[in-house]
């Protein structure tokens, strides 16, 4: 009966540890565990590009946000895309992939991510430790410190319900990165040290019309933590995009 016991408590004691959750935390993760890397430049001037139509796809409240950026630098911005004369879109997606939690895989629309987390928020009424971090960054951080063009528009937005809306997105809610029930992939056998970690990444793509002109950057930001926290990883993805963009009077202007 001893041996019994001892077998099953040795039994379970092996499951627990395989069924172990990842690491979860409330804070994001710092900026420089993102690795990033952004190609491309545009060049914006306020007398050749106004009236200015800007938008990023799929997310109302950054659309505006950056419209109002736009505004301070002396832009005319307008609502009609048909009246512009010229056209600067921001789109792109976040994707997490590995762990226990996201090992299929998910890729959402930053537009969608953004206006999804927002929406929670408004409804939860929660306001996470990580969004208080944003709130302040967004307040003290300007432009020049940025050193961009533009002011961080998204900064200060409560975004820490994005892993949240990710999660629901693989079909289960991991929100808040809380306690799973198991790893579906069963038991780790090869690098171990990686088993939980989750690799992060957002996809941005901003792009300048005029006429037949299109100019692009292409921004790949990336990072590799156990903790889940695709907010950061889009704060770094967006201040990269920013910083390369410039603003230029009419005779700075290059030709294609």
């Amino acid at each position: 009966m001893t041996t019994l016991n001892t077998k099953t408590c040795l039994s379970v004691g092996m499951l627990a540890c395989f069924c172990l959750p990842p690491v979860h935390s409330s804070e994001p993760i710092p900026a420089t565990a993102c690795t990033s890397r952004a190609t491309g430049a545009i060049e914006l001037s306020v007398h050749d590009h106004s009236p200015l139509y800007a938008e990023v796809e799929h997310s109302p409240a950054l659309s505006q946000r950056l419209a109002d950026a736009l505004a301070q630098e002396g832009f005319a911005v307008t609502a009609d895309r048909a009246a512009a004369k010229a056209v600067l879109i921001f789109r792109g997606d976040i994707a997490l992939t590995g762990g226990p939690s996201y090992s299929k895989g998910v890729k959402v629309g930053i537009g969608d991510a953004v206006e999804k987390s927002l929406q929670a928020t408004k409804e939860g009424g929660e306001i996470t430790r990580g969004d208080l971090v944003q709130a302040v960054a967004g307040l003290a951080i300007n432009k020049a410190a940025l050193g961009s063009a533009l002011s961080p528009f998204w900064r200060s937005l409560a975004l820490g319900n994005m892993v949240s809306v990710l999660g629901e997105a693989t079909g289960f809610n991991a929100a808040a990165n809380k306690t799973l029930a198991g790893d579906p992939r069963g038991v780790c056998l090869s690098r171990c040290d990686d088993w939980k970690k989750v690799t992060q990444t957002v996809y941005l793509w901003i792009s300048l019309q005029t006429g037949e002109s299109n100019k692009e950057i292409r921004v790949l930001t990336r990072a590799f933590p156990e903790v889940v926290s695709p907010e950061t990883v889009l704060d770094r993805g967006l201040s990269d995009g920013l910083a390369a963009i410039r603003i230029v009077s009419s005779v700075e202007l290059r030709p294609n």
